[in-house]
């Protein structure tokens, strides 16, 4: 049984993580770390998982296999670097940083000391989007998300939010070595993002990622046109093919899990195998370095 330290425990964990951690209690062990000795004994209570302690030494007397980190983006770079210099392999929450320059140091680190660096993109993980990423010839892909009256400061709207379409348009375009892309961006007299997209090419394909921080209703939706039809996801979940024969919709099971639904935990369960069979990265490092190298970019502008 693998041991896994956690660290970080706010409230994306106890949302997204936490309540898989307790699912995965036959795959492994699972050690809090919290700065917050209140919040860390309420978390181990609430979910039935080990309190380690309050800081990275007692992390550091356990004899892990890895480290899931949960804490801010600011703190990544030194818990990351941390861990891998200490022989471990880590997942952390996206973004792994926002300096393109760390991003890049970071990754080198782990190939040199031959452990995994992961970074949680759940949406590659999502089962509704496991037969679009398999489809052949496609020729348009869009992917949107919307929130309700949430303008940002840039690199937050950046780094935070355009990440989830623009990882998801870009691992359904297959990652292209060269995707040429164009930014947009449209900000209110407070100078916050109210709407940002990316535009960029692959071979054969037109693709775009867009966020509305101001629309009226919170949303996801993702197309993909081929000449075999039109296949749509919205909200992660429910699917629907339109072709010349109609059209076909297809939803989870009333019993399918929500984190199962959003690729929290088909996404865990792919990093435990990787640490226990010694298995390839699931988020491949060069696929990651691209999704952070064009918000890099786009920050950049600001």
């Amino acid at each position: 049984m693998l041991n896994i330290g956690v660290i970080g425990i706010g409230k994306i964990a106890q949302k997204a993580y936490l309540p898989v951690y307790t699912q995965l209690q036959d795959r492994a062990r699972w050690y809090l770390m919290s700065r917050d000795l209140n919040k860390l004994t309420a978390a181990s209570n609430r979910f039935g998982l080990a309190a380690a302690g309050t800081d990275l030494a007692d992390m550091d007397r356990l004899e892990l296999d890895a480290v899931m980190i949960h804490a801010a983006t600011p703190a990544h770079y030194e818990l990351v670097k941390h861990f891998l210099t200490h022989g471990l392999h880590v997942f952390v929450d996206k973004p792994l940083a926002t300096d393109m320059a760390k991003v890049t140091e970071l990754y080198m680190l782990a190939a040199q000391y031959k452990v995994m660096l992961t970074v949680g993109f759940n949406r590659r993980f999502v089962p509704a989007y496991q037969p679009l990423l398999a489809l052949p010839d496609k020729q348009m892909i869009t992917v949107m998300k919307t929130r309700v009256n949430k303008p940002l400061p840039a690199k937050q709207a950046i780094f935070d939010e355009l990440i989830h379409p623009l990882d998801t348009a870009l691992a359904l375009a297959g990652f292209p070595e060269s995707p040429n892309a164009r930014f947009a961006v449209h900000t209110n007299d407070q100078h916050d993002v109210e709407q940002a997209s990316v535009e960029f090419t692959a071979p054969g394909i037109r693709a775009s990622a867009s966020l509305n921080l101001v629309a009226g209703a919170n949303f996801e939706e993702t197309t993909i046109a081929t000449p075999s039809g039109l296949y749509r996801v919205q909200n992660l979940s429910q699917a629907t093919t339109y072709q010349d024969t109609g059209a076909t919709q297809s939803t989870p099971p009333d019993w399918a899990q929500m984190l199962t639904t959003r690729g929290f935990k088909p996404m865990v369960s792919a990093f435990l195998d990787a640490v226990e069979t010694g298995s390839a990265n699931p988020v491949a490092p060069d696929t990651s370095r691209l999704t952070h190298q064009l918000l890099a970019e786009m920050a950049s502008q600001f």
